[in-house]
């Protein structure tokens, strides 16, 4: 209970903290300008910012569906895109944008299967790597073009590359100890049980779970290859979608273009902003300020009012997907307890 408070407060102070942040960068920027810049998108530029980020979603959710198929984990394709949402939405408003909400896709996707719950993680950790590893890709494939084409401040030159070889070092390292089985995180979580005798017992118990999830991830780099080859195409594709926000909303609000280094930068940089200033959900209010020095920095004709509007334009397409996410999880989540509570009055 307390815990709940504390996370309850927490959440709140994180709401109250980004609504301060970007009212404050509205203020700066101009909110009647924002707002101008917003309307100049007009019906067709909404549609297309929504349909964007719908197909990106559409793409994770195939791909995933690869994975749980290759795995032979048969659910209905609706149960599958009603756990991704909730995921997403979970992820979406908690601090930790990649990751926060898979143990409640896991656990929507395992009340369908009588699959282990180590297996149908292992697909969620697959599915996640490929996601960051097509990120890479894009970012290495645009990141060094634009570090030769482009008149980057060394300072910037040197953030690209710090930044940049940090998340490439724990995605490789990440798929090294999976591609391997070399069972790195399950043997850390055994050390940590040694050094801490009181809980050695849960933290083992932790571990032996952990194993089993890293043997099943190392079947998808052996067994199911060319499924796993597969799901990272159809990954690339959202990633690619995500790649080209920036040049949908300004050709639909401005008629502006972006070179290829710019949108690579743009997309090295965000993702750099999304890895380590998530901190409020939906990135609000710190999304914003970070983007108005990246767009200063990579296309400085941009102004600070239209970097603002691409941000809560795309910030509302993604809300529906939020909302949609949530609404499944409440309805899957009450029948979940409906029926645990069933069969403990049953036993």
């Amino acid at each position: 209970m307390k815990g709940a408070k504390r996370g309850g407060w927490r959440t709140a102070l994180s709401i109250f903290v980004g609504l301060g942040m970007l009212a404050g960068v509205l203020y700066f920027v101009g909110w009647r300008e924002t707002l101008a810049e917003i309307q100049a998108l007009g019906l067709q530029g909404m549609l297309a910012v929504i349909g964007n980020v719908v197909s990106a979603m559409a793409a994770w959710i195939i791909c995933w569906a690869i994975i749980l198929r290759s795995y032979g984990i048969r659910v209905a394709i609706p149960r599958i895109i009603g756990a991704r949402l909730s995921g997403y939405a979970i992820s979406y408003l908690t601090p930790t944008l990649y990751f926060g909400g898979e143990p409640f896709r896991a656990l929507l996707v395992s009340d369908a299967t009588s699959a282990p719950g180590t297996r149908v993680f292992a697909t969620i950790i697959v599915e996640r790597f490929l996601g960051g590893v097509s990120m890479i890709v894009f970012i290495l494939a645009g990141g060094v073009t634009a570090l030769f084409t482009s008149g980057m401040t060394p300072e910037g030159r040197r953030l690209l590359v710090a930044g940049t070889a940090f998340i490439a070092f724990w995605i490789f390292v990440g798929l090294a100890n999976f591609a391997g089985n070399f069972k790195w995180i399950s043997r850390i979580v055994r050390l940590a049980g040694r050094l801490v005798r009181r809980w050695n017992r849960g933290l083992n118990r932790a571990a032996d779970k952990v194993a089993e999830t890293e043997d099943e991830v190392y079947i998808a780099f052996t067994r199911h290859w060319k499924a796993t080859l597969l799901a990272f195409l159809v990954q690339t594709i959202a990633t690619f979608l995500i790649f080209m926000r920036p040049a949908v909303f300004f050709h639909f609000a401005r008629g502006a273009t972006f070179s290829f280094p710019q949108l690579s930068l743009l997309f090295s940089f965000n993702t750099l902003l999304s890895t380590f200033l998530w901190i409020t959900p939906g990135g609000l209010g710190t999304g914003e300020a970070g983007m108005i020095g990246i767009y200063r920095l990579v296309a400085p004709n941009i102004t600070s009012h239209g970097v603002v509007a691409l941000s809560l334009v795309y910030k509302f397409a993604e809300a529906i997907l939020v909302v949609f996410g949530l609404y499944y999880l409440f309805r899957r989540g009450m029948a979940y307890f409906q029926r645990r509570v069933k069969r403990q009055g049953e036993s």
